[in-house]
């Protein structure tokens, strides 16, 4: 789940966007300020999370294959991501939040822009949001 904050720079790296947005794992400091894509509806755009998740491959791959596939070609996604700061006091202090989560501190590195990319999609950008506490990355459907 992600808070307003991170959300806000979630929907400006996406961008503006014309239609129904795919909303995975964000909570309602995001669904509540776009148009969520019915299952109905081809989306414009996604944005996933996995903040506050495990590292778990196999449901972050189902739920990366699942936009894809709902994704048409060219179409933009957002996910975001733990992160580890360089410098090592932030990195200290992001470690707080995963230990409260059960999640160890390797969980900041897990390789997401390696992962998205792996999953149909090209990376564009990647950005660092709440004090390098999480990443951003902007992808594209292939």
């Amino acid at each position: 789940m992600i808070g307003a904050r991170v959300a806000a720079q979630a929907l400006e790296l996406l961008g503006p966007i014309d239609g129904p947005i795919v909303v995975d794992g964000c909570g309602t400091s995001l669904a509540s300020r776009v148009r969520a894509a019915r299952d109905d509806e081809a989306p414009a755009a996604a944005i996933c999370s996995f903040l506050g998740k495990t590292g778990d491959a196999v449901a972050r791959a189902r739920s990366l294959d699942a936009i894809a596939a709902r994704l048409a070609p060219g179409a933009p996604l957002v996910v975001v991501d733990h992160n580890q700061p360089r410098a090592w006091w932030p990195r200290l202090v992001a470690v707080l939040p995963l230990a409260l989560r059960g999640l160890g501190p390797s969980r900041a590195r897990y390789p997401v822009a390696r992962e998205v990319r792996d999953h149909g999609f090209t990376i564009e950008r990647l950005r660092f949001g709440d004090g390098e506490l999480v990443q951003l990355v902007l992808a594209r459907r292939r």
